[in-house]
């Protein structure tokens, strides 16, 4: 398997074609999708809220189940812009997947990275999940959710195409910043949400190291010894030091989903179980992965 080759999370299945509708220009995907997703938190930021009926989109997992709710609700091209009623509201994690869709479907190398970023919230680092595509020989970074009025709304005057390696730090990347002293782990978290602390970047270690292997959960999943972080919101010294040599094993990040599931191998903890601890409709409860 390659980083170019569909997950079972990121396969359109059916829809396909409505996936193909979208540009193949990674700033326009960008500029496209605002037709018709939008961040469940910009939403109520912006004070028209999330419908009810809408509430479970951010926990839809797979692009096959995010184009068919779309279609469901206005089955005109995903290029044609949307009435707010019409909307799916997910996460940045939903951005990524489709982007990360799209390039795949175009036979292009893409993997969803899980991070933190400083653009957001000033002397701050943001949760937020990118997708890393290959162009000419080289990985670049694509933030999916900044298409054109997001970018104005916040500010954003760089490449989101090609973001600058300086404004993002994968979840191993983190970490080991936080290890060594050159990050405070206070600034670390979903800050939008009231997180911050030492467990929420230790659970996005877990993640980071997922994405690489190709397996490609929900921002708010949990499993091995992250299920004790996202209950006590706390990590002991102990499993602070395993997630160093985990981090560790994936900085600078593995060439291919083959090399990440083998470097996993030697981590069994850190490895998705099928069932996960997820956060939704407002509690943590047991989920399949898939």
């Amino acid at each position: 398997m390659s980083y170019s080759q569909h997950t079972a999370w990121s396969d359109p299945g059916p829809f396909a074609g409505s996936l193909n509708d979208l540009p193949a220009d990674p700033g326009q995907l960008a500029n496209c999708l605002e037709n018709f997703l939008i961040h469940h938190a910009a939403a109520r930021s912006l004070n028209f809220g999330v419908p009810d009926y809408a509430e479970s989109d951010r926990n839809l997992r797979t692009v096959e189940r995010l184009l068919q709710t779309a279609m469901d609700r206005d089955n005109r091209p995903l290029t044609e812009h949307r009435k707010l009623p019409a909307y799916l509201y997910g996460s940045c994690h939903d951005f990524t997947l489709i982007a990360a869709s799209k390039f795949r479907s175009q036979g292009i190398d893409a993997r969803l990275r899980v991070g933190f970023v400083d653009y957001f919230r000033k002397d701050r680092w943001e949760d937020h999940w990118l997708c890393e595509y290959r162009k000419d020989g080289e990985w670049r970074l694509l933030d999916a959710q900044l298409g054109m009025r997001a970018r104005q709304g916040h500010g954003i005057e760089f490449d989101i195409t090609d973001v600058p390696r300086s404004r993002f730090k994968s979840g191993c990347e983190l970490w080991l910043a936080i290890r060594g002293g050159e990050i405070d782990p206070a600034t670390c978290g979903l800050f939008y949400a009231g997180i911050s602390g030492h467990w929420f970047p230790a659970s996005n270690v877990l993640k980071d190291a997922a994405t690489l292997a190709a397996i490609e959960p929900l921002p708010w999943d949990y499993w091995g010894p992250a299920r004790e972080f996202s209950r006590d919101r706390a990590v002991s010294e102990e499993a602070q030091a395993q997630l160093e040599q985990l981090a560790r094993r994936f900085v600078p990040a593995p060439s291919s989903p083959e090399e990440a599931s083998s470097m996993l191998e030697d981590f069994d903890w850190a490895r998705p179980t099928r069932e996960v601890l997820s956060f939704a409709d407002g509690e943590l409860r047991e989920r399949l992965l898939l």
